[in-house]
C-alpha cells in the first residue's frame, strides 16, 4: 500500500532564496536536472553540484555563465562512496538520477534507480541532508486505470521495470524518512519540452514514419508536464514549509488529450495526422515482443510496452489538490512550451542535415 509520508516531527530546513549553501543535483545533466540546475542559480544564491556520469556531456554555458557556482562532479550513483562524496557539505539534494526508459531488465533498473537512492539516502542520514525525491505517477503501477490517483492511492501492479523501481524508491523514502531523514516526494506525469526522450524524440519518430502513435483514438487526459514547470514546483516544495514529509503529483494540469497533444506534435514537424490503434491489440504486441526483446535484446526496447500503454492508453487522472495548496500554479503555458519544442526540432533537423 503506498501509505502517507509522515510530516517531519522537528521544523524542517526550508530552501531561502537568499540561501548561499551548497546543493546537490543528481542526474543534473540530464533533461530535467538541466532545466532545476538553471532554476535554481536564478533562484537561490547557492552553488549548485551536479553529479554526473563520467562521460556525461554538461551544458558549455554554465561555466561562462555561472562561474564557480556551479561544481560539476562526476561518478556512478552506485557507488555509495561517488554519492557520499557529491553530497559532502550539501545541505539540500534534488534526486532525479535513475536508468530511464520503459523497458530492460529489472535488475538493472532495480541497481541503478533504487540501489542509487539507498546511496542518497545513506549519505542524507549521515550528513543531515534534506532531499527532493523525483519518482513518477508510473509508480501507481495499474492504479492508473481504474480511475483517479490521489498521492495516498494504493498503487497496482508495476507495469514495467521503470515503474516498478519507482516503487522501490518510494518504499525506501518511507523507511528513511522513518529514521529521520528530511524528504519531500514529488511525483512528475508526462514531461514534455525541447529534448524530452519518449513524448518528444520517439514520438516524432513514431510520427514521422506514419506509425500508429494513439491507442483507442487517443481519447485519454494525457497529464502533460512541461519541464519548466515541473523544475519549478521541484524549487518550490524545497521553499515550502509544508511541502516536507509529503508526496506531491506535478503537471499542468489541462485537458489535453494524446490526440490533442500528437496532432500538435505532427504540424510543428508537417507530417500527418498520427495514426490509431485499438487498445486490445496495443495490448497483444506488447505481451507477445517483451518477453522476446527480454530475452534475445535486453538492450532494445520493443516496439510497444506494457509500461507505455499504461500511460497513453488510459484515461489519466492525477489531482493537482495538493501542488495548489502550496500556491503553485504553471508559470508556462502549453502554446510557450510547443513553440520551444517545434524551434527544438527544427534546430534538430538543421543540424542532423549539416
Amino acid at each position: 500500500v503506498m501509505a502517507e509520508f509522515e510530516a517531519p516531527s522537528a521544523s524542517p530546513r526550508v530552501l531561502q532564496p537568499a540561501d548561499q549553501d551548497r546543493i546537490l543535483v543528481t542526474g543534473g545533466a540530464g533533461f530535467l536536472g538541466r532545466v532545476l540546475v538553471e532554476q535554481l542559480l536564478e533562484r537561490t544564491a547557492s552553488t549548485v553540484v551536479v553529479f554526473a556520469l563520467p562521460n556525461e556531456p554538461v551544458p558549455q554555458a554554465w561555466g561562462p555563465r555561472w562561474g564557480d557556482r556551479v561544481v560539476v562532479l562526476r561518478g556512478d550513483i552506485t557507488s555509495g562512496q561517488d554519492v557520499a562524496r557529491a553530497m559532502q557539505g550539501c545541505h539540500w539534494c534534488f534526486h532525479l538520477a535513475a536508468l530511464v526508459g520503459d523497458a530492460g531488465r529489472d535488475e538493472d533498473h532495480q541497481r541503478v534507480t533504487v540501489g542509487g537512492t539507498a546511496h542518497v539516502f545513506e549519505s542524507a542520514l549521515s550528513q543531515g541532508t534534506a532531499v527532493v525525491l523525483v519518482t513518477s505517477i508510473c509508480a501507481y503501477g495499474d492504479a492508473i486505470q481504474r480511475g483517479p490517483c490521489r498521492e495516498d492511492v494504493a498503487p497496482g501492479a508495476g507495469q514495467g521495470p521503470y515503474g516498478r523501481a519507482k516503487q522501490g524508491q518510494e518504499a525506501l523514502a518511507r523507511r528513511y524518512m522513518a529514521q529521520g531523514v528530511q524528504l519531500c516526494v514529488v511525483r512528475p506525469a508526462n514531461i514534455i519540452g525541447p529534448g524530452s526522450g519518449p513524448w518528444v524524440v520517439d514520438a516524432a519518430e513514431a510520427l514521422r514514419q506514419g506509425l500508429p502513435a494513439l491507442i483507442g483514438g487517443g481519447r485519454g487526459n494525457a497529464a502533460l508536464a512541461g519541464v519548466d514547470n515541473v523544475a519549478d514546483f521541484l524549487v518550490h516544495a524545497a521553499m515550502h514549509p509544508r511541502a516536507w514529509g509529503q508526496a506531491f503529483h506535478v503537471h499542468d494540469g489541462l485537458p489535453l488529450s494524446w490526440r490533442d497533444y500528437f496532432n500538435d506534435l505532427a504540424r510543428l514537424l508537417g507530417a500527418r495526422a498520427p495514426k490509431s490503434m485499438p487498445r486490445g491489440l496495443a495490448y497483444l504486441g506488447a505481451w507477445l515482443t517483451e518477453p522476446v526483446f527480454k530475452r534475445l535484446w535486453p538492450g532494445r526496447r520493443p516496439p510497444v510496452t506494457t509500461e507505455a500503454l499504461n500511460l497513453i492508453a488510459w484515461d489519466s487522472r492525477f489531482p493537482l489538490d495538493r501542488a495548489r495548496a502550496l500556491g503553485w500554479r504553471p508559470k508556462v503555458d502549453h502554446a510557450t512550451q510547443m513553440m520551444r519544442i517545434g524551434a527544438w526540432l527544427a534546430e534538430s533537423r538543421h543540424a542532423r542535415r549539416a
